[in-house]
């Protein structure tokens, strides 16, 4: 219930605090100042029936010695009551005046102090500082290292080399990796477009985006074909540059290849003549493309039956058109209920590339037309119909 009073020191406090918190004053201060707090209008009424409740109010202003010059007073007459002073507003014509109120001096002039440092070094900065005050405030410790490791981020772009070989005073790898968010603010703000390489996004592609080195994807594949191999060696995990150029010099030894989302599904799938087997690793199959070799094969796909599943698939068939999906099918669902279960967050995405069966089931599945969030993991289909499917794949 509203105090019919208005609102104590504490409370306004409180919800100042909040706003403070949140970085409100520090973005555009010179709009947020002078800050006007209404303390509301007592009303004839109220000073009447609660004088003692209404002088009590008063009295929490007057001890609040941290609002003592910002108190806006006003000469209230009461034909019963004379003359009272009553605080009408709070009135803070400075950040600093907020500060010392909320007791946040120190803050609001470091805050200005760091500010000042990004403009000497980059002015580009000062977007970020505004937009982040709480961030910059955050990292103060660290100011001075993280300028000195954007300001050889900024003179050395796309170097080429792993950040382990930054070679800073005071600076180590794991100071590095652990700022690569706002290292990356500051670079989007301060490097030219053609050295940012736009594709790479997020806290897992900083080196690509910059231009470093980053630890190689590995791809994941076994032989399927007892005959085939490198040196005895049939599960073998490479960088993904080496998988796209596996048979670029030599005929293709390979005419199926099967890619599957499972670990032990790829691990337990039966030997073929002539076959691979592709450990998936989910969506993003962009740096695949390049693998000229697996353009030219039979290629099947193998998911989890559920939403995310397909939409996978279609991703896939965005590289790899020619792809078929393996046990993907209304028959393959419907004959395992009993291990149905539930997909955590289904997709409603429309999807292009999946034929008229496909896209039936899938409807069927993001509609929850068959039960709600239905999903059948690839691992519960039984080990014969998987060797049969195989076999009848292409």
């Amino acid at each position: 219930m509203k105090n019919p009073m208005g609102p104590t020191p504490a409370e306004i406090k409180e919800k100042l605090q909040k706003r403070w918190d949140r970085g409100v004053f520090f973005h555009n201060s010179e709009e947020a100042f002078p800050l006007e707090i209404s303390l509301g209008k007592i009303s004839s009424k109220v000073m009447t029936q609660g004088f003692d409740e209404l002088r009590r109010w008063i009295s929490l202003y007057q001890k609040e010695d941290s609002l003592g010059d910002f108190i806006v007073w006003e000469q209230v007459n009461h034909r019963l009551l004379g003359k009272n002073l009553v605080p009408r507003k709070l009135l803070f014509n400075r950040g600093e005046d907020l500060a010392l109120f909320l007791g946040h001096q120190k803050q609001w002039k470091r805050f200005f102090k760091i500010r000042t440092q990004l403009e000497e070094a980059d002015s580009r900065l000062l977007e970020w500082a505004d937009r982040n005050p709480m961030e910059l405030l955050k990292q103060h410790k660290d100011m001075d290292r993280l300028l000195i490791l954007w300001s050889w981020m900024i003179s050395h772009p796309r170097p080429g080399i792993y950040l382990r070989q930054i070679d800073l005073p005071g600076i180590d790898s794991k100071f590095t990796e652990g700022h690569k968010k706002l290292l990356s603010q500051w670079l989007d703000l301060t490097l030219a477009d053609e050295e940012i390489d736009l594709r790479q996004r997020g806290f897992a592609q900083f080196e690509g985006r910059y231009g470093f080195l980053g630890k190689p994807q590995l791809i994941r594949f076994r032989f399927l074909d007892s005959l085939l191999g490198w040196r005895g060696c049939r599960d073998l995990s490479i960088p993904v540059e080496d998988f796209c150029g596996l048979f670029i010099e030599s005929s293709c030894p390979v005419k199926r290849v099967f890619v599957v989302e499972n670990d032990i599904c790829g691990l337990s799938f039966p030997p073929l003549k002539e076959c691979m087997v592709i450990f998936g690793r989910g969506y993003n199959f962009e740096s695949w493309k390049d693998a000229r070799w697996l353009h030219n094969v039979d290629l099947g796909y193998w998911g989890d039956l559920d939403t995310h599943g397909f939409c996978i698939l279609d991703q896939f068939r965005s590289v790899f058109p020619q792809a078929r999906s393996l046990l993907m099918d209304r028959r393959t669902l419907l004959d395992h209920e009993h291990s149905w279960g539930e997909e955590p967050k289904p997709s409603s995405a429309d999807l292009k590339r999946l034929n008229l069966e496909e896209m039936e089931l899938y409807d069927d599945l993001r509609f929850h037309r068959l039960g709600k969030k239905l999903r059948l993991e690839q691992e519960f289909i039984r080990f014969g119909e998987v060797e049969k499917a195989v076999k009848n794949c292409f």
